[in-house]
């Protein structure tokens, strides 16, 4: 149970691989800004796609749910949909910070783009990457990661997070992802392949980022970033973006505990979950020290229940 509202919000935004189909349906259904602001989204992504964002989260029954062209925009949509409740509830954070594409929420909830701005580049994203025809996927390992480093660079393979002791993630080849796992399951090491068809935070990623930039180059500026905005790649407040920001954000190796220390390093902290399944909350947890005052806090979930934690919060910050 969190004790007081007093410590500082952080708000975390989670990236691709935490998604899933159904993502913040009971929001959708009982809370109205959450169901205007996807709506606005959805005009988007029918314009720039001509495919309903809606009708494929909560419509459709087919899995696996990760063609990219859907789950980039989806994942940012859901999660700038919940950072609007979240302001229409008068909450305001202290710092936010996204992993991966979680950045692309983050930005619009520190200001730096609109959710407009935002959607329009997740899918431009996607479709650089999905012209490329990148072979890949991701897989996250649980063990510690400096035991399989001479092993998963022999296959291939490239770090691309580590997430909290004993729990990193790989990208690279298909092939390659699936040698490995043999190997692994000879070892009896623990792994699960992410629901996501691109080696994301690789150099495999490379070759897509020429399309991407030539978008970037011709959108509207970003603005600089507000204080509070705190990278989830370099683990630092930042106060200017390269262009290319947001290219990196997906492509560059992340270490969320260096991001989790740099808040811890301040004092206690209230870190509130803005992803879909409580990736950040669970990274969180297993990254602070037993002794902590800091809290976290998850709203939405695959097991439903968001409209009780959005009270509990309420009732927590006052």
């Amino acid at each position: 149970m969190i004790k007081s509202g007093l410590k500082p919000i952080v708000l975390l935004f989670s990236g691709q691989g935490s998604h899933y189909r159904g993502m913040g349906r009971e929001l959708f259904e009982q809370y109205p800004k959450f169901r205007s602001s996807l709506e606005e989204m959805d005009k988007i992504v029918r314009k720039q796609l001509n495919s309903s964002l809606i009708e494929e989260l909560y419509t459709k029954k087919e899995e696996p749910f990760e063609e990219l062209l859907i789950t980039h925009p989806a994942i940012v949509a859901v999660e700038i949909a919940l950072y609007e409740v979240i302001t229409d509830m008068g909450i305001k954070p202290d710092f936010v910070s996204g992993n991966s594409l979680g950045e692309f929420a983050a930005g619009v909830a520190n200001g730096i783009w609109d959710a407009t701005a935002a959607i329009e580049a997740a899918i431009e994203q996607a479709k650089s990457i999905c012209r490329s025809d990148i072979d890949g996927g991701m897989l996250a390992v649980l063990t510690e990661e400096e035991k399989l480093k001479d092993l998963y660079l022999q296959h291939g393979l490239f770090l691309a997070s580590n997430n909290f002791n004993g729990h990193f993630t790989l990208s690279g080849r298909m092939q390659d992802l699936e040698l490995f796992e043999q190997e692994l399951s000879r070892r009896e090491i623990n792994f699960f392949r992410l629901q996501v068809t691109c080696p994301f935070h690789s150099p495999l990623l490379q070759q897509a980022s020429v399309s991407f930039s030539q978008y970037t180059a011709s959108a509207t500026a970003l603005g600089n970033p507000k204080p509070g905005f705190v990278s989830g790649f370099t683990a630092k407040g930042m106060d200017v973006l390269t262009d290319d920001y947001f290219w990196q954000v997906v492509s560059r190796y992340t270490n969320f505990p260096e991001t989790v220390s740099f808040f811890e390093n301040m004092g206690p902290c209230l870190y509130i979950d803005m992803g879909p399944s409580g990736t950040s909350a669970a990274f969180v947890k297993y990254n602070l020290q037993s002794d902590t005052e800091s809290e976290i806090f998850q709203i939405m979930s695959p097991y439903k229940g968001e409209m009780k934690q959005l009270k509990k919060l309420q009732a927590i910050i006052g």
